[in-house]
């Protein structure tokens, strides 16, 4: 299956992420209501980067949303850590290499817009066992949280790593 990935800037762009998420908000979290959602849209994206994944036909398949901060964990568009929100792919795209295609776009941007990040975090449901043994190949556990709706595992990697694991090395660097 055949997708793209580029940055969401426009208006329009927003649009799409915003209805795409409230449309498959239960992917993010079996428990996220409506409110939630735009909640959540309204606290994180002011600060925050996207990037829509789109098939062939230009439709809104999925996102990946990132921020940078600071190791005290502010927000700072020069941050040393890249924080992963989310990623979501729609279910029919899931079975195919979306995910590695997608997380080295990623990782490509923000290597492409920081120069400063060292580190790439993210976390997974602590009973979701797929994306535990999926995310444990390349980062560690660096901690745990409780999180909204559960226990939550904190990954860590650093992009260099992360990046050659992916091969997503920018030459330049």
């Amino acid at each position: 299956m055949h997708v793209q990935f580029r940055s969401c800037t426009s208006d329009n762009d927003f649009a799409q992420f915003t209805l795409f998420f409230m449309r498959n908000r239960l992917e993010f979290s079996r428990m996220f209501s409506l409110s939630d959602t735009l909640i959540h849209i309204l606290t994180f994206l002011p600060d925050s980067h996207l990037i829509l994944i789109e098939d062939e036909r230009g439709k809104v398949v999925g996102w990946g949303h990132y921020q940078y901060m600071t190791a005290e964990r502010q927000p700072d568009p020069e941050g040393e850590i890249c924080y992963i929100h989310s990623v979501i792919v729609a279910e029919k795209y899931r079975r195919s290499r979306v995910f590695l295609k997608g997380f080295r776009h990623l990782i490509r941007q923000v290597q492409e817009e920081n120069e400063h990040v060292k580190q790439v975090t993210f976390r997974a449901d602590a009973s979701h066992a797929y994306l535990n043994r999926l995310y444990s190949k390349f980062a560690q556990v660096a901690g745990e949280q409780e999180g909204y709706y559960g226990q939550e595992n904190i990954y860590m990697a650093e992009i260099n790593q992360l990046a050659s694991y992916l091969g997503a090395v920018i030459d330049d660097k």
